[in-house]
């Protein structure tokens, strides 16, 4: 079951979602020599598509498996790979790992989902038990160790756990110009709340241009622009 169900996500993602966004970008987001953030990289996939619609772009990753290293930088010379989970504040924390890695998360699970019934069945169970300890970087403390002042596409894919990345960049989400999150359209997370998400961003001056909702699944990506007042 879990390899036909990452089969027919693939090419879900490779063929219709990826694409849909790629286009967009490339009519409606146009960045000179940008600063991409991606956290939550997995294998490269977003990667792979900002490195071909913009050129001289460096590409931070914030990946806390290594394995996925090889993956992200065959990208080119221009990905930063770090190994770290993104949250509010710098710490160490468990992460929930899964047979399907890109399910892993940090955020609590929601034992009574209907949503989580359905996954298991068709992935395998998430079990809250099976967690690997892993570093975790506020995007704020990132920025200052770096000295980086601004930040042109900021992506945010971390499985429930959005909110709190943005919580850690209180003060570099006023240099950002564009943020690509995504939204859960189902309970599996405890204390989810898409609308503190869409709260913050609206507090932080964005507003969202376009979203994509991913074939047959209940999650969608969302991206959101900048505005002056």
């Amino acid at each position: 079951m879990n390899k036909i169900f990452l089969f027919f996500y693939n090419l879900f993602e490779n063929y219709i979602h990826l694409m849909k966004i790629k286009l967009f970008l490339s009519k409606n987001v146009i960045l000179e020599d940008p600063i991409i953030f991606d956290v939550g990289s997995h294998k490269g996939k977003l990667v792979s598509l900002m490195n071909n619609l913009y050129k001289n772009a460096l590409v931070y990753c914030f990946e806390p498996y290594e394995l996925f290293n090889k993956d992200l930088k065959k990208n080119g010379k221009n990905i930063f790979v770090h190994n770290y989970a993104v949250g509010e504040k710098t710490e160490e924390k468990n992460i929930i790992t899964h047979k399907i890695d890109l399910t892993n998360t940090l955020s609590q699970i929601n034992e009574n989902s209907f949503y989580l019934k359905i996954k298991n069945f068709i992935s395998g169970k998430l079990n809250k038990n099976n967690y690997k300890r892993v570093k975790v970087i506020s995007l704020d403390d990132f920025c200052r160790s770096k000295e980086i002042k601004n930040i042109d596409f900021l992506k945010i894919d971390v499985e429930g756990y959005e909110y709190k990345v943005l919580l850690g960049a209180k003060d570099i989400i006023k240099n950002v110009k564009y943020i690509m999150i995504e939204i859960q359209k189902n309970d599996m997370y405890k204390d989810y709340s898409k609308e503190n998400i869409e709260n913050f961003l609206k507090e932080n001056n964005f507003i969202l241009i376009k979203s994509f909702n991913f074939p047959f699944m209940f999650f969608k990506d969302c991206i959101y622009k900048k505005i002056n007042n």
